[in-house]
């Protein structure tokens, strides 16, 4: 039998921080030393242009190569799997907290009002929590793709964009309206600090069948190239 996800079509993993992914881990960390502490509004505008890249990437992968989740089950099921992103081991996110620290300068400083030990969580926990939200743009988009193709529309990859921010994102889908990204930047870096508790549950997708209920109300004529 298939896999639910086929092997990603996107950038490689960037354990060491590197790419789009690690780059908008920088902007949010360095967002966060300006301000002398972490909030999740601070770093949701910090990662509001990343998010943007982030998705116009997870879309274009998808029509070039979608994941094997046509059906609604298939994709609530692909959300709800693990993700394919593979975890930061202790050295590995050392090593990209030091990284990351070298290039926004010393972040000592947001112990004043953040704890260090949040601080230290918190670089591991945005690159997984970003990793998954590319992940979930990639699926839906995936989804839309497949589901327009079926019924006879080439998918125009801007309005599948749009739509697949909007379903992620909780927003009313208008694949004709930019979407704001900042809401989702705002949740992703929300489940970045909750993953930082403890005994926090790990990164994951919340309601994978609700979302993928989501992407299967869009019409697929909806995606069309106009």
């Amino acid at each position: 039998m298939t896999s639910t996800l086929s092997p990603p079509a996107a950038t490689p993993p960037d354990p060491d921080g590197d790419g789009l992914v690690g780059a908008a881990v920088r902007l949010a960390v360095a967002a966060a030393r300006r301000a002398g502490s972490f909030s999740a509004a601070g770093v949701a505008e910090a990662l509001e242009a990343p998010v943007r890249a982030l998705s116009r990437k997870a879309v274009s992968d998808a029509l070039a190569q979608p994941h094997p989740v046509a059906t609604t089950s298939r994709l609530a099921a692909a959300l709800g799997e693990r993700s394919r992103s593979p975890l930061l081991s202790g050295s590995t996110a050392v090593a990209l907290a030091t990284k990351v620290a070298r290039q926004v300068g010393p972040l000592r400083f947001l112990a004043r009002r953040t704890p260090m030990w949040v601080v230290a969580a918190a670089v591991p926990a945005l690159h997984a929590s970003i990793s998954r939200g590319v992940e979930e743009l990639g699926l839906v988009a995936s989804h839309l793709v497949h589901r327009s193709r079926a019924a006879g529309v080439e998918p125009d990859l801007e309005r599948v964009r749009r739509a697949a921010v909007q379903v992620v994102s909780g927003a009313p889908v208008d694949p004709g309206a930019e979407p704001r990204h900042r809401p989702l930047a705002r949740a992703w870096a929300q489940r970045a600090f909750r993953a930082t508790l403890p005994l926090a549950p790990a990164v994951a997708t919340r309601h994978p069948e609700r979302l993928a209920a989501a992407a299967a109300a869009v019409p697929p004529h909806a995606l069309a190239r106009r």
